[in-house]
């Protein structure tokens, strides 16, 4: 089910199952509303045990991370999004965006949208070109498995360079501390806690 989900989907179901204010009927409905594209009244009707069966079968993917590698591309809503790879390219504008948004699992779209570069024809244009919560939008109906592996791969890399910054340069104990709170506290939190 992971490759049929769009990031907006998963966003959804991610802040059900972690809504402590509904009990686990409620949780299940709405979750199953995402998932089949229904209004959550709808499982009103229909017995506890058959509820139980459809969520066992519907969400149990639910439970645990998939695996997934990063894209050179999305296709999403027609427009054709670019992945930047190299933390190099990075401008100081993406930097500031990915610091806002990184670190809340909820704003998945947001954060990617700092990474992924609308496309016009084969190239790709600069960041910002096309504002920020545009391609964020876009980025809701984006497949989950895609933008997810993205995102971790980045993530990875970014803590590799830290890492290797760390040990392979003359910082000071100050800078090496700076360094670590900036992995620690500014970006890289994208992987769910579950």
């Amino acid at each position: 089910m992971w490759d049929k989900l769009t990031c907006s989907q998963f966003i959804g179901l991610y802040d059900i199952d972690n809504n402590d204010r509904l009990n686990i009927v409620e949780k299940q409905q709405l979750m199953l509303g995402v998932i089949e594209g229904k209004n959550p009244e709808e499982y009103d009707t229909i017995k506890y045990k058959d509820l139980l069966e459809k969520c066992s079968k519907k969400l149990s993917f639910f439970s645990e991370l998939p695996e997934s590698k990063p894209v050179d591309y999305l296709e999403v809503n027609g427009n054709r999004y670019k992945f930047c790879f190299e933390v190099s390219e990075i401008t100081a504008g993406q930097y500031i965006d990915i610091s806002t948004f990184s670190g809340n699992i909820m704003e998945l779209n947001k954060i990617a949208a700092c990474f992924f570069l609308p496309m016009k024809g084969k190239r790709y244009m600069e960041y910002g070109s096309v504002p920020h919560d545009k391609v964020a939008e876009d980025l809701l109906d984006a497949n989950f498995l895609e933008l997810y592996g993205c995102m971790v791969f980045f993530c990875q890399l970014l803590k590799g360079l830290i890492n290797d910054m760390e040990t392979f340069s003359n910082l000071t104990q100050e800078q090496r501390e700076r360094l670590t709170h900036l992995w620690q506290n500014g970006v890289g939190y994208t992987q769910l806690s579950k």
